[in-house]
């Protein structure tokens, strides 16, 4: 199978991030073995969900790594065109649910398998793909710690999100957060006999705000990114029961997104001590609110110097071209914290992630085809 022959396989598993992709992960499996790889399984503790570390040539540590991610966005409540799960050829785009994101990358690192079993390399070229990368960055994270117990971490990582194959060495670290209030309902006609966790939730929301804005206006500042200054954002947000009833419970979702020079978890921190100095205390005539925070996603930063060997390896082996340091968030941060020298470089473009009708250009999936079995086979100069 080409590269677009095994993406169309890819992308007729629903592998949405709510649930399991063992039907996918046996089916890469079963196809890596079968090209000649060596396979190891990692099955998630508590959930039907597995990540995959394939190796080609030693099972050892060291060598080269193609990082990717299985699960997908949902496409409840977009309006696609096509039906998210086959694969439509469009005037050369490839459209499904994670072409982009980034099940293309995963295409092109197993139709490479064949060509680099022949290679017969003095060193591993390690494929690590992993589940729940839209959620929290946990399943990369196990794997990393696995690989370090088993003395099987690469010397480099590339990590193939879409970057329309430029080099990226910088990114943003990510923090989500779950925050929810429980107060005590009551009969909407008499509000002082009840505690409005709304009401309690809404100002800690409100607060965040004036915390986002001030950041805008004030920073710190970092022109390596766009927007230079780490954001806030609200994603989502519910509560109550109906209209007429005080309502018990309520919570929101928040996320920062920071540059190297902020630590999200600051910014988590003072939330923290605003709700219980300012919010708690004032929450209500017959007593306080009780909130739970818990920190539910993290993704490092990625950058700040310790890559610049590897990405200008990799600029010069493919005549690719540097872009600077990006926001969204990637694994490539969890890799490097384990020590592994870590870029971001892949085909397609995250201006076509999550939407409907994402869409990959069949050339992009053509040239990340070809670098693969390239910097494989160039990776010895570096690595030695």
């Amino acid at each position: 199978m080409d590269c677009v022959d095994i993406l169309e396989r890819l992308v007729a598993f629903d592998t949405v991030s709510s649930r399991s992709n063992r039907d996918l992960a046996r089916f890469i499996a079963q196809y890596a073995h079968a090209q000649g790889a060596h396979v190891r399984t990692l099955k998630h503790p508590d959930m039907d969900k597995h990540a995959l570390h394939i190796v080609v040539g030693a099972v050892r540590g060291g060598g080269l790594a193609f990082a990717g991610h299985l699960d997908t966005v949902p496409v409840e409540g977009q309006a696609w065109t096509s039906d998210p799960f086959i694969l439509t050829r469009r005037e050369g785009r490839l459209q499904g649910r994670g072409a982009t994101d980034m099940k293309g990358f995963v295409a092109c690192c197993l139709s490479a398998i064949p060509e680099l079993c022949r290679m017969d390399l003095p060193f591993p070229v390690h494929m690590l793909l992993t589940y729940d990368e839209e959620v929290n960055a946990e399943s990369a994270r196990l794997l990393a710690a696995d690989l370090a117990d088993q003395s099987l971490l690469p010397a480099a990582c590339i990590v193939g999100e879409p970057t329309g194959m430029r080099v990226v060495t910088d990114q943003k670290s990510k923090l989500v957060a779950l925050v929810q209030a429980t107060g005590w309902p009551a009969h909407s006609s008499n509000p002082a006999a009840g505690l409005n966790a709304i009401d309690a939730v809404a100002r800690a929301v409100a607060w965040l705000g004036a915390q986002a804005r001030a950041a805008i206006a004030d920073g710190p500042f970092d022109t390596l990114f766009a927007p230079p200054y780490s954001t806030m954002n609200v994603g989502r947000i519910w509560g109550g029961i109906s209209v007429n009833i005080i309502p018990e419970l309520a919570g929101f979702e928040v996320e920062w997104r920071g540059i190297p020079q902020d630590v999200p978890q600051r910014s988590l921190a003072k939330l923290s001590d605003h709700i219980n100095d300012v919010i708690v205390p004032t929450s209500g005539e017959g007593g306080e609110c009780a909130f739970s925070i818990s920190e539910v996603g993290w993704y490092p930063p990625l950058g700040r110097g310790g890559n610049a060997a590897l990405a200008d390896w990799v600029c010069r082996t493919l005549g690719v071209e540097r872009e600077g340091g990006v926001s969204y968030a990637t694994e490539a941060g969890v890799y490097q914290q384990a020590g592994i020298a870590t870029i971001i470089c892949g085909p397609g473009s995250i201006a076509q992630a999550h939407k409907p009708d994402e869409w990959i250009d069949g050339a992009q999936l053509d040239a990340c085809a070809r670098a693969i079995p390239a910097l494989s086979a160039a990776f010895g100069a570096l690595d030695g």
